[in-house]
């Protein structure tokens, strides 16, 4: 039993890892972070900045194959592989003009994941 994050170095992403990570502790799971963003090869392998997740949780960071082109693709098949009971991921809003042109990783991971997708979005501040 393992919780999947799909992070990316986004807000939502951030929203993402917040609530895997909180999901993990709460039911005390192994946590997964898949990073959409960084690749094997990245020459900074380190967690991005206020992204880190709470000592004493199991946690795995792991990152996309430098010679791949498709993440999200990536992302399918390690759902595939580890069976994780959820998949998170962070959802932004988009215009309509955008949900026709172009195709949204949050979109293809909810639809083509096995298993349950808790979608987060980002905490936004009124000004």
């Amino acid at each position: 039993m393992t919780v999947l994050v799909a992070y990316a170095h986004t807000p939502e992403g951030n929203a993402a890892l917040e609530r895997g990570t909180r999901i993990a502790e709460r039911e005390r799971l192994p946590l997964v972070i898949f990073d959409l963003d960084a690749t094997s090869e990245s020459a900074d392998r380190s967690i991005p900045a206020g992204a880190e997740t709470p000592s004493g949780l199991d946690a795995r960071w792991l990152a996309r194959d430098a010679r791949s082109h498709d993440a999200t693709g990536e992302l399918i098949d390690m759902v595939h592989t580890i069976e994780p009971d959820v998949v998170v991921v962070g959802v932004r809003p988009r215009t309509s003009v955008g949900k026709f042109l172009l195709g949204s990783n949050a979109q293809r991971i909810i639809i083509d994941s096995p298993v349950p997708v808790l979608a987060v979005k980002a905490v936004r501040h009124e000004a």
